[in-house]
């Protein structure tokens, strides 16, 4: 599993380099269970802004979603987090929601500083 997931970093990484022609480095990604039962992917990225997000929407879009399927993550809700203040994205999320937490975020809208993608 280990292996999957250095390869998939490095795999994500060079995705979005050769989509944006520029560096983007992506510090870290996290495959994660949460106590409330929700599962998911967080990747630590630098060098993405929002503009970016919004151009190339669709495409990032496929490639989380393929990315979450082949870890049997159902990818109900994709967003990014942006450093407050900013356009920089600091994180982008993958995640299959529990039960709960699909209720919860149903009728409300999560923080300020995540912008969902797809919910």
């Amino acid at each position: 599993m280990k292996n999957k997931i250095l390869k998939d970093r490095e795999e994500i990484e060079k995705f979005f380099i050769k989509l944006l022609g520029r560096e983007i480095f992506i510090s870290e990604m996290d495959v994660f269970a949460s106590r409330c039962s929700c599962v998911g992917i967080m990747i630590t990225v630098r060098g993405l802004f929002i503009d970016d997000v919004e151009i190339f929407k669709e495409k990032i879009l496929n490639k989380l979603e393929e990315l979450a399927k082949s870890y049997d993550i159902k990818p109900d809700w994709i967003f990014v987090r942006v450093l407050p203040g900013s356009d920089d994205v600091i994180n982008i999320g993958v995640r299959e929601l529990c039960n709960i937490c699909r209720e919860e975020y149903k009728f409300k809208k999560p923080r300020p500083d995540l912008i969902s993608l797809k919910y």
